[in-house]
């Protein structure tokens, strides 16, 4: 019986040991590779954007050595969509239909988390996602249906794909307004 208690309390002192080990470990981890990430980064963005001209709607330009993109058109919208199937902006709000091209420049076929994604952003940096419901109502309607979601984008082969964001129609009205597109911006307004 006595052994069993020996054991049991080894058991106790090791096992929450090793876990304070592990954490402990971790706990460095995190601030070292945490400072250095944070302090080269925002430098290295802030020159970059400082250094980096916005293109222009229609303006063709290369990313990442691998696809050549465009954006073609930017509308604001307050609704998507068809009479069977529509999405209308929120109370408040406002969408912004985007219609851009990919094109396969490299000697590789792109899978789908190769091609550029994009993002709307304002002058301040903050990044809004496409609403997925308006992007597929707005698919609907301008009968776009040839974007890569599941499918490699094989060399030399151009695709039109389309996103809609729903923002603060406010806001929209305010400022400058970009679309980021795997780091490179285009000015839409």
């Amino acid at each position: 019986m006595r052994k069993y208690t020996k054991m049991k309390k080894f058991f106790k002192i090791g096992c929450l040991g090793f876990i304070i080990l592990i954490a402990l470990i971790v706990v460095i981890a995190v601030v070292a590779s945490g400072g250095d990430d944070s302090g080269s980064g925002s430098n290295s963005n802030s020159s970059k954007s400082e250094e980096q001209k916005a293109h222009k709607v229609g303006d063709t330009f290369t990313v990442d050595d691998k696809a050549e993109v465009s954006v073609t058109k930017v509308e604001e919208r307050e609704q998507v969509g068809n009479q069977y199937a529509n999405k209308k902006a929120s109370e408040g709000g406002t969408l912004v239909a985007v219609q851009w091209t990919v094109k396969n420049v490299s000697d590789k076929p792109l899978n789908a988390f190769s091609i550029p994604s994009i993002n709307l952003v304002d002058e301040k940096g903050t990044k809004y996602e496409a609403d997925i419901d308006a992007t597929s109502n707005y698919a609907i309607e301008t009968d776009i249906d040839n974007s890569k979601i599941a499918s490699d984008l094989n060399p030399n082969i151009k695709v039109t794909d389309i996103k809609v964001f729903e923002i603060s129609k406010d806001s929209y009205a305010k400022g400058k307004w970009y679309l980021e597109i795997d780091g490179s911006k285009v000015q839409i307004k």
